[in-house]
């Protein structure tokens, strides 16, 4: 039911930088193309994928994209396709959070909860009294709210402030940020919540984005193609882990992958290790 909309970190292959001199790095050019992902935040398992090419120039072009909001939206939108009627909880990033999406996406069932940005996010509709710092210093853990039917604008302070806004928790209730050297900060629950989902996305980065296949060819389809694959496989180990297979031969992620290699490849696997 929980799932956040983010793009994944994709690592590059350690060995091949640290054979690279400077001058190869700076010839090295960036990817054409940008992947979001719809990702469900208890699990890892990652439901659908998104490509944005760069390539072509036009108003849907990655450069657009970066600069615009509403084409963060027509992402959020292109992956949120076959989630209405679910009752999904979306988390979402500044790029996304806007009150025109998440009041779309309610008409279909699906709630979000989104931190807001006034320098990346689409503020249309919101009450400029909430997108500015008040004047007189906070403590950690004040906030202030500001309600519109089920839709709830939060400022909270933690050593600056941060804005939510969210449909799918109420404002009143109570949740807690705990630090470990400032202790217990108290904070509305969706503030709480989206702390805990997003952490769990940042775990998963830096667990599997290590194994995403490193492939370097000069055509932008081929790349997409290693990176899709890459995701299924951390998608199957996932499914592994939950199965009552994974209690019987505990494979690690490094072990699963190398016995799909050989399986997909008819090999005998002779390693006594399995």
């Amino acid at each position: 039911q929980l799932q956040v909309l983010h793009e994944p970190l994709i690592d590059e292959d350690p060995v091949f930088i640290a054979t690279c001199t400077e001058r190869e790095l700076r010839k090295r050019k960036k990817r054409k193309f940008s992947l979001w992902v719809r990702q469900c935040s208890s699990t890892g398992f990652i439901c659908q994928i998104y490509v944005h090419l760069k390539e072509g120039g036009g108003v849907d072009g990655l450069d657009a994209l970066k600069n615009k909001p509403q084409l963060h939206s027509m992402v959020a939108k292109s992956l949120c396709q076959n989630a209405s009627g679910k009752n999904y909880i979306i988390f979402t990033g500044p790029s996304i959070t806007s009150l025109n999406l998440f009041e779309e996406f309610e008409k279909q069932e699906i709630y979000c909860c989104g931190l807001l940005s006034t320098r990346k996010s689409d503020c249309t509709g919101l009450p400029p009294s909430m997108l500015n710092n008040p004047e007189t210093p906070q403590s950690r853990g004040q906030y202030r709210i500001r309600m519109k039917g089920n839709m709830s604008l939060i400022c909270w302070y933690n050593k600056g402030h941060f804005r939510f806004l969210t449909n799918a928790y109420s404002p009143v209730q109570q949740g807690v940020i705990i630090k470990r050297k400032s202790g217990e900060i108290p904070c509305p629950l969706a503030v709480e919540a989206f702390a805990a989902h997003l952490s769990y996305i940042c775990k998963y980065d830096d667990k599997y984005s290590k194994y995403f296949i490193s492939h370097k060819p000069n055509k932008t389809w081929q790349q997409v193609f290693w990176f899709a694959i890459s995701i299924a496989i951390n998608n199957a180990y996932i499914l592994y882990k939950m199965s009552e297979a994974y209690h019987v031969t505990r494979y690690s992620r490094a072990q699963f992958g190398e016995r799909l290699v050989k399986e997909l490849l008819g090999l005998e696997d002779t390693s006594p290790s399995h």
